[in-house]
């Protein structure tokens, strides 16, 4: 677990319980934790025994550089997933009201992470109710799935889990996410829609028209907005007329509002791109002063306030020194 701001605006910190994942979705193709995770496998210490080895793999792509056919090698996330139960357990220590996102390089939902695994992340999860855990998936199909095994462990959705789900574009299998989201019985269900990435042939406007009514009927509580951050060259635009309709339509729904980030295009487009200055998002676009004052909402639904408990009673169901490697 990350016990400093992991420098994400929504959320305070983030636990590393989980290593991994596979790419399902146009949002991922760009995503920060493979080069992270990369890092850490090509860390001697972090990896001195090998557990990081099989979590990237590799592929040789085609290029043209200065007018000269070539390859390159683009690394992946392989879709093996690596448990560390002590950082999951780390969760336990903490004595003040936190918000934790769940999980940061990877997928608590991935089809390879075990429902006994998932739901020892719950049980933690409620052992800790001052503290607000925040998980995000892109696996809306496994929701019914977790949704029916959290039920039967507990009764209900701890009050302190906020589930989301990741939608990046305007495609059907991504805006499905907010319907198969509304029928769990989470207290608090959100939508991330970040990396959004604008279609360069339809407005989102078009393409969804009944957007606000889609979070309303779905119960959606908390809506997060962002473009893409990453290279120059490599980032997708997210349009200002999809930011103002993803943005209008999450008020009409009803929905807390967290205005993210420009994203790296659109902050060229509007000439707000810098990387000088007070405020280390500058360079996607992600400081107040950088936002469109209309868009300039940063919000987050409400948390009741709850007594720091100690769960010195808890008794683990995973060794914390023995890290689980599940194949893909």
């Amino acid at each position: 677990m990350t016990h400093k701001d992991c420098g994400i605006s929504w959320t305070h910190v983030a636990l590393g319980s989980l290593y991994g994942c596979k790419e399902c979705s146009h949002g991922c193709t760009n995503c920060y934790a493979v080069t992270r995770t990369y890092r850490f496998s090509a860390n001697p210490v972090h990896n001195k025994d090998g557990r990081f080895d099989t979590l990237i793999a590799t592929k040789k792509q085609k290029v043209t550089m200065d007018g000269v056919n070539t390859e390159k090698v683009v690394r992946h996330f392989s879709g093996d997933i690596l448990f560390n139960p002590a950082h999951l357990y780390a969760a336990l220590k903490v004595r003040e009201p936190r918000m934790i996102f769940v999980n940061e390089f990877s997928d608590l939902y991935h089809d390879n992470v075990p429902m006994n695994v998932i739901l020892e992340h719950f049980r933690v999860f409620e052992a800790v109710p001052h503290c607000t855990f925040q998980i995000l998936t892109k696996r809306a199909d496994r929701l019914a799935e977790v949704n029916k095994a959290v039920l039967a462990k507990f009764g209900a959705w701890p009050v302190n889990v906020w589930q989301g789900v990741s939608v990046c574009t305007g495609a059907k299998v991504e805006m499905r996410r907010i319907d198969l989201l509304g029928k769990t019985q989470a207290k608090v269900k959100w939508v991330s829609f970040e990396p959004w990435i604008s279609d360069p042939k339809q407005a989102l406007k078009a393409a969804c028209p009944d957007l606000a009514q889609r979070l309303k009927l779905n119960q959606i509580t908390w809506s997060v907005i962002g473009g893409e951050s990453g290279s120059k060259e490599k980032s997708r635009l997210m349009t200002m007329d999809d930011a103002q309709y993803l943005f209008a339509s999450s008020k009409d729904a009803g929905c807390k509002l967290h205005f993210k980030q420009l994203g790296i295009q659109l902050a060229l487009k509007l000439g707000n791109y810098s990387t000088q200055g007070k405020g280390e998002h500058r360079a996607k676009g992600g400081n107040p002063d950088q936002i469109p004052r209309k868009l300039r909402k940063r919000e987050w639904p409400p948390i009741p306030r709850t007594k720091v408990v100690r769960p010195s009673s808890f008794k683990v169901a995973f060794d914390p020194k023995d890290w689980k490697l599940f194949k893909g």
